[in-house]
């Protein structure tokens, strides 16, 4: 079981210090944990954690995941005066829904597998204020149904689509999944997306070509996950500049050591012609 991880919440703030995160897993990851639910304050309310899930276990002992990104992506989007619609595909419980619903106006989360879902409800209900919207439904380039590889293990983020990023002892059952452009459209929210977020475990390029009229219409930021499948599919879609249908300029998210000491996360300029990599990418607008 190791260290209890609420134990390690306190030391919360030495998250940034290098080596610290590392021990932390070492002493009390989320594989050493058993699968379960603890409440936490979070964003404007409470939400429930289970510590043997990786983004969860993240929040309850280290305070965020992803938080450095978060930021970033946010404050672009105010100082765009771009604040009134956020789209979350693949949610997961939350933790990036509750803190874009800071920020925006309204958000709108998308996460299809039903029991993720049902705790992203929850966690909606106890942490926002009111202002996000959750669809149980996969986004996609076509409506339909299509094999969901369901994690059988605590950490239930890891589910896709994508048959290559298929979570060990998955469980394949059958999901429904919608053209992004289509449930925008029906949400009354056609022509408002200011910003989208998309993490699918590698089925990005089948999300972004669905979403083409939304793109070409709203230029919203963008901020999506780059994997090996991900590089892979996406050459089948002629890359970002076949997906992201505006000019844009390219960042990726780098986080690195400052003085060997301190994580920094911040924003790199990248060429859209050049081979992607893994990492999490900012399509920003120009003009």
């Amino acid at each position: 079981m190791g260290i209890d991880p609420g134990l390690l919440r306190f030391f919360s703030p030495l998250r940034r210090l290098r080596g610290w995160q590392r021990l932390c897993r070492a002493l009390s990851g989320p594989a050493r944990q058993a699968h379960g639910e603890t409440r936490m304050r979070y964003s404007r309310g409470e939400v429930s954690l289970d510590p043997a899930s990786f983004v969860e276990w993240n929040v309850l002992v280290l305070g965020d995941y992803e938080g450095d990104e978060k930021r970033i992506f946010c404050d672009l989007a105010r100082r765009r005066g771009r604040t009134g619609v956020c789209l979350d595909v693949g949610a997961n419980v939350g933790m990036h829904s509750l803190t874009f619903a800071e920020a925006f106006d309204q958000v709108v989360s998308v996460e299809p597998n039903p029991p993720v879902f049902n705790r992203l409800v929850r966690n909606i209900a106890s942490g926002s204020s009111g202002n996000v919207t959750p669809h149980n439904v996969g986004l996609a380039d076509a409506d339909g149904e299509l094999l969901f590889y369901q994690p059988t293990e605590a950490n239930q983020g890891t589910g896709t689509f994508d048959p290559m990023f298929a979570p060990a002892n998955a469980r394949e059952v059958s999901l429904p999944i919608r053209i992004g452009d289509d449930l925008i459209a029906e949400t009354g929210l056609a022509g408002r997306i200011d910003a989208v977020k998309i993490d699918v475990q590698g089925f990005e390029p089948q999300v972004l070509a669905g979403l083409a009229a939304t793109l070409r219409e709203c230029r919203p930021l963008l901020w999506f996950e780059v994997s090996d499948s991900t590089i892979e599919r996406m050459a089948d879609y002629g890359g970002v500049k076949g997906v992201v249908p505006f000019d844009f300029d390219l960042f990726r998210f780098r986080t690195y050591a400052v003085a060997g000491l301190l994580y920094r996360t911040e924003l790199v300029a990248c060429d859209a012609d050049a081979p992607l990599i893994n990492a999490d990418y900012l399509v920003v607008p120009k003009g």
